[in-house]
């Protein structure tokens, strides 16, 4: 049986040592949609999203279900997994990371989720898909299922990151919501990994609908749009440049007040067309052989 009709628990994730930024619950609001779209039963999704304005967040979420979700915090997250009733978890992960791991009040290293999900009971499976900076610190990690002790096997997990040691790509959308048209910076990988499970590809041609092709769908289109992004600013970077150059110039003969905030405003302008230029994703999966056979 696949992961739609089985015994799954899928988890919308949103962690932060600060408040949400609200294109990050739009990420989620709209996987939540796919899923109710997949014939995911309200049931078996649970959310997480940190932040004091819990009315706000609700508000959010409402535009991806017409259906009452309840949003706990990510200290939950612990607390239900000690608890876990699913032979299947597919988690989706998006707001911001580094170094340290994943944003929270306590940062969430690979260690500990690893630990948090290999001890749940009667976990079989599970699916990370990672839409943050820096996702590749969660690679090279023992997600594998352990040979021994035979008689009491951990759990298989899969991790799929939408980028390696760099930043994670988002790029502005607009899709259709349970409320309507809604224009966000979306999670590039995310976007397309959400919208593979509401309508999904048998990209290898195997016959089958797996995670493998979750994973090469959104990897292959989510790196589409970036190209199509960075050929879009080329050009309006090169105009930016020579603003920019005009206000420098301006600044060096005549430093006022309205001069100084003209070159810095294009700048700001400048720096974040060349930040899209020279951003760059790579998007990773570990222990890709079961993931070839799980199917949704």
């Amino acid at each position: 049986m696949g992961l739609i009709k089985g015994n799954t628990k899928w988890i919308l994730f949103l962690s932060t040592s600060n408040e949400p930024d609200e294109r990050h619950v739009h990420d989620l609001a709209y996987g939540l949609l796919c899923l109710e779209v997949a014939g995911v039963q309200e049931e078996n999704i649970s959310i997480y999203i940190d932040g004091k304005n819990r009315q706000w967040l609700a508000q959010l979420i409402a535009s991806g279900s017409a259906k009452s979700h309840v949003i706990k915090e990510s200290k939950d997250f612990s607390v239900d997994q000690a608890n876990n009733i699913h032979e299947n978890i597919v988690m989706f992960i998006t707001g911001h990371g580094g170094i340290e791991g994943i944003d929270a009040p306590t940062p969430i290293t690979p260690y500990n989720l690893l630990q948090q999900i290999k001890g749940s009971p009667n976990l079989k499976q599970a699916i990370l898909y990672l839409g943050q900076c820096h996702a590749g610190i969660f690679n090279y990690i023992g997600a594998g299922r352990r040979a021994f002790p035979s008689d009491n096997p951990d759990p298989e997990i899969i991790i799929i990151g939408a980028t390696s040691l760099h930043n994670s790509l988002s790029s502005p959308t607009k899709e259709h919501f349970v409320t309507g048209e809604i224009n966000w910076v979306a999670n590039l990988f995310l976007l397309y990994a959400f919208k593979w499970i509401s309508k999904p590809v048998d990209v290898d041609g195997d016959g089958k609908i797996t995670v493998i092709d979750s994973y090469k769908y959104a990897s292959a289109v989510s790196n589409i749009a970036n190209k199509n992004a960075k050929i879009q600013t080329f050009v309006t970077a090169l105009d930016l440049h020579q603003k920019w150059i005009a206000f420098r110039a301006a600044v060096q003969q005549n430093p006022t007040d309205l001069n100084k905030l003209n070159f810095e405003a294009a700048s700001t302008q400048l720096e974040a067309a060349l930040d899209i230029q020279f951003n760059h994703q790579e998007c990773w999966i570990l222990n890709a052989i079961p993931a070839q056979s799980i199917e949704f």
